[in-house]
């Protein structure tokens, strides 16, 4: 018998086409799934910059909704009232002659009616 401890040439071969594959296959699983951790961290900080803008835009809105009812609040007919009786406002009549025209003031016609505007067919 031969008792010469011989190992085969091949004994344990590395498969060098597999682990690229595998390595392969797994390198473009974990590119997908950091790809796909960006992208909903970017979703997620698009919506929040989106929610502050819609939260400035109602107060904004909520503002001038105030500023806009005080400005009714002081025009108001009895508001000025008050002030033309505090002396706040001075008031003046005016008259007739500190009035300007730029176009003469018009004349009623015969039934009563007054026209202000007319076209260039009404006037032949």
């Amino acid at each position: 018998m031969n008792t010469e401890l011989t190992t085969p040439i091949n004994s344990n071969p590395i498969q060098i086409g597999k682990i690229l594959c595998v390595s392969a296959i797994v390198t473009t699983l974990l590119a997908v799934g950091l790809g796909f951790v960006y992208i909903k961290n970017q979703q997620f900080a698009i919506g929040e910059q989106i929610r502050q803008t819609e939260r400035k835009i109602q107060q904004v809105r909520a503002e001038n909704d105030v500023l806009l009812a005080k400005v009714t609040e002081l025009t108001s007919r009895p508001a000025l009232q008050a002030r033309v009786k505090s002396g706040y406002i001075a008031v003046v009549n005016i008259t007739g002659d500190k009035i300007a025209r730029l176009t003469p003031p018009a004349q009623a016609t015969e039934a009563g009616t007054l026209r202000t505007a007319f076209n260039e067919v009404g006037r032949q």
